[in-house]
């Protein structure tokens, strides 16, 4: 008995199988240097948030306490002034505390950046809520992974 493929009962669709076969191959390797790439563009976006976060915890806080600081060190000023006149009546005193209370700038130019008071409070509260979004990104992206 004959098992040899004849020539005459070969089917076309046998060499599609064949090319069919490598195709499916070259679009499993396709998704897998997908899968590949969006892994690594989640992962720099995880690191970003990450990183993102790392840096207003630490500024956040420390622009909240300057801002605020700076805010009240006039008022705290001006009630030591006011109750410095029951304390002594020592005119230098009165010009030492006067003249130190009138130094205290209302803002800094540095570096063509104008700070105030106010401003630095606004900044931390800013990075504050920048912290909190990088910190929901960085969940989701990492339920994602």
């Amino acid at each position: 008995m004959d098992t040899s493929p004849s020539s005459t009962h070969s089917s076309p669709s046998r060499g599609e199988r064949l090319l069919s076969g490598t195709h499916s191959r070259r679009q499993g390797g396709a998704i897998a240097v997908g899968r590949v790439l969006l892994n690594i563009l989640w992962i720099l976006a995880h690191f970003l948030f990450s990183f993102l976060i790392q840096l207003t915890e630490l500024f956040a806080p420390i622009l909240l306490i300057l801002g605020a600081g700076w805010s009240l060190l006039p008022h705290l000023i001006t009630m030591a002034t006011a109750n410095l006149g029951s304390l002594t009546e020592d005119q230098q005193t009165h010009d030492i505390v006067s003249h130190i209370s009138h130094t205290i700038p209302d803002q800094l130019v540095i570096a063509g950046h104008i700070l105030t008071p106010h401003g630095l409070i606004k900044d931390g509260l800013l990075l504050m809520a920048i912290a909190a979004a990088s910190s929901t990104a960085a969940a989701w992206l990492a339920r994602r992974l």
